[in-house]
């Protein structure tokens, strides 16, 4: 005689349906899109000396000691024959935007064989029409420095875009970058799908405070634990040999491009050599307003504190910005472009602290007609409130004493240009 379900079986039979449903929509999405693969990594099996040189393109999770570095140690067991050199360049906190315009300095100036882009966290509030000009802007300026390069996009998740992934679709910014992908034929691997698939199965915690559980992905819902970027490279280890099938050495072809505003002249310039005004002092890299940059992506970086200095330089194209440091000591800045009014901003944010600065872009929010353009950048010397900025993310100022100075301090010029340098 069968007993009558009670209301518990049924909720727990209702809740199991959910949760198979949810499995099985997620694997609408593949993993991994292999389009033309790797063929120039594959094409190395066959060599008996040489380096290999791999670079991670990216923001803080590619930084970090984590997946980045467990990837070139598993390269070296696939390649025991080449040096592999690994090409470090992600900076916290910084998105596609910036990414494009560092691409030439931390990137390609070094010659890699292959690289790994990895955005989608960083970019999750980025507009996907601007992801997709920065995106097609990393791989047209990397195929035109050289066409053998072999690149490959990589997805993060986060918790913003979690919800997306357990109902089986990429988040936006991972839907963006696939286009450009699919356009120029590039693979791409979703680190995240087996985060989603184990979260829903119940075999993982997505975020907890547990930094010895080995079944934790996160502490704060971003940056995975030591855990979550070996569940990084479980992925990469699986999808690695569909992209490195036996092929021969070939360039890669740029078609038409997908949009014709695309990023790929994006640069950053320093500004040793442009025209300055008034008292700048180049910074040392032990500044305490330089605590916790990363110092190996710095480019030489000078700083104004009184109004009345200046930076002045003249481009040709449409976007520009600048990169700057938020810390303790940043104040406000005003930039005019040719005879239109005044943009005043600042680079200080909530974050900035004195045990956490960081390199920040800012971008000049105004359109500009494609031509040549005069800008004039300066610190206004204004005393801004940072005390209230940071009492309105919940971070109160202990010490007053770090933010009492107002400065700027400049990184570097990016521009937006309509032809190369």
């Amino acid at each position: 005689m069968f007993a009558k379900p009670t209301f518990s079986h049924l909720l727990a039979g209702l809740v199991g349906l959910i949760l198979l449903s949810i499995a099985a929509r997620a694997e609408s999405e593949p993993e991994l899109h292999v389009r033309g693969g790797l063929p120039n990594l594959a094409a190395r099996a066959h060599d008996s000396s040489g380096e290999l040189r791999v670079a991670y393109l990216g923001g803080s999770i590619t930084a970090a000691d984590g997946w980045r570095a467990l990837a070139t140690s598993y390269l070296r067991t696939l390649y025991p024959r080449l040096d592999v050199v690994e090409i470090a360049a992600g900076l916290p906190g910084t998105g596609s935007d910036l990414g494009v315009c560092r691409l030439g300095r931390d990137v390609l100036e070094q010659h890699p064989d292959l690289l790994f882009v990895e955005f989608a966290v960083n970019d999750s509030s980025t507009a996907p029409a601007q992801i997709e000009r920065t995106m097609e802007g990393i791989v047209r300026q990397t195929w035109r420095a050289n066409p053998h390069t072999d690149i490959c996009f990589v997805y993060t998740v986060s918790a913003h875009g979690l919800a997306d992934l357990e109902a089986g679709r990429f988040q936006p910014s991972a839907r963006a970058m696939e286009t450009v992908a699919q356009h120029y034929g590039i693979p791409s691997i979703h680190f995240g799908l087996e985060v989603a698939r184990q979260v829903v199965a119940g075999s993982l915690i997505f975020k907890a405070a547990a930094p010895d559980a080995g079944n934790v992905f996160s502490l704060d819902g971003v940056h995975p634990t030591p855990a979550g970027h070996q569940l990084y490279l479980t992925v990469i280890k699986r999808s690695l040999p569909a992209l490195i099938t036996p092929a021969e050495k070939s360039p890669h072809r740029l078609p038409a491009p997908l949009h014709n505003d695309n990023w790929q002249y994006a640069r950053l310039e320093t500004i040793d050599s442009m025209s300055r005004s008034g008292k700048w002092v180049r910074v040392a890299p032990d500044d305490p307003n330089l605590r916790g940059v990363t110092k190996s992506s710095l480019p030489p970086t000078w700083r104004a504190t009184e109004a009345g200095a200046s930076i002045e330089f003249t481009f040709t194209g449409r976007e520009f910005g600048l990169l700057g440091i938020a810390a303790p000591d940043t104040g406000e800045f005003r930039v005019t472009v040719d005879d239109q009014p005044p943009v005043t901003d600042t680079l200080f944010d909530a974050y900035a602290s004195p045990t956490f600065c960081r390199q920040r872009p800012w971008f000049y929010p105004q359109k500009l007609a494609d031509g040549a353009h005069h800008v004039r950048i300066e610190p206004t010397g204004t005393k801004l409130d940072k005390a209230a900025i940071k009492a309105k993310a919940g971070k109160p100022i202990d010490d007053p004493a770090p933010y009492a100075v107002n400065s700027l301090t400049v990184c570097g010029i990016l521009i937006v240009g309509s032809s190369g340098p």
